[in-house]
């Protein structure tokens, strides 16, 4: 089968396209849910990551973190995530990418935790600490249920690795701007070019950044070096977070934001 992901970036007019990142549960999985509705009728975003809330986050920044630290306080965790994603099924026809760490998968036990993807409606999964050359596993449950492993490419990944990545990887390639954690950045690494070339000569699947997408002028940037997509985290994060208390707002307030990223620097929202 085809992947949903791959063809909703190529289909979409943007470019590059959003990929917007939330936290599972914050501040509640009911505004999850709503914010999931939400991004689904937005043309400008082709994918959405879901945090899986997770104690020791190794590539979160610390507005993630915190997020995080959030939802696992207010009793979310994986079984109510499905549960949540089951009842948005219908209204969300954007492909849901579920961002996990290995630890809550493996405790769940991996047979359960893709049957469940697979009955949530789930269309890719990406896990930020499984390394490439023990992802067989995790890779036969993917095939199985038609669900996207999607890699991390950093721009300390060597050829050899680069080769490995875009021969498993589906839906995206994940290229991270520059090493570190996640969060809000000035600019990107130089070295980002020379990468997006360098994969691109080795597969036709598309490429979205992640990790310090933030500003108008960081989407403008990424369309010049003909990136897919742009993966926000961080900024939509926070401002969740600012809008918490009046969690009516939220939807508004991000969808002011999106028109901003792309109404700036000659890109026509």
């Amino acid at each position: 089968m085809k992947s949903k992901i791959n063809q909703k970036i190529i289909e979409n007019k943007n470019k590059p396209s959003l990929i917007p990142f939330v936290v599972s549960g914050f501040p509640s999985l009911e505004v999850t849910k709503q914010l999931l509705k939400e991004f689904s009728n937005n043309d400008k975003i082709s994918a959405i990551e879901v945090g899986i809330p997770f104690s020791d986050p190794l590539a979160d920044g610390p507005v993630i973190a915190k997020a995080a630290k959030e939802a696992i306080a207010n009793g979310t965790n994986l079984s109510s995530i499905f549960e949540m994603l089951k009842e948005v099924k219908e209204d969300v026809s954007t492909p849901i990418i579920l961002f996990s760490y290995v630890n809550p998968i493996v405790r769940m036990g991996i047979d359960t935790f893709f049957k469940k993807a697979e009955e949530s409606g789930v269309s890719g999964l990406i896990i930020p600490d499984l390394p490439v050359e023990e992802a067989d596993a995790f890779l036969e449950y993917c095939n199985k249920t038609n669900i996207d492993l999607i890699m991390l490419v950093a721009p300390t990944s060597d050829n050899q690795r680069i080769n490995k990545i875009v021969e498993v990887s589906k839906g995206f390639i994940y290229l991270v701007s520059s090493t570190g954690v996640t969060g809000v950045r000035e600019g990107f690494s130089d070295m980002l070019s020379g990468l997006i070339k360098e994969i691109r000569s080795k597969t036709d699947v598309p490429v979205c950044v992640g990790f310090g997408v933030s500003k108008a002028i960081h989407i403008n940037e990424l369309k010049n070096m003909d990136v897919n997509g742009a993966i926000v985290g961080s900024a939509i994060v926070k401002l969740i977070d600012e809008n918490k208390h009046t969690p009516d707002l939220i939807p508004v307030k991000l969808n002011e934001y999106i028109d901003s990223l792309f109404s700036a620097n000659g890109i026509k929202a």
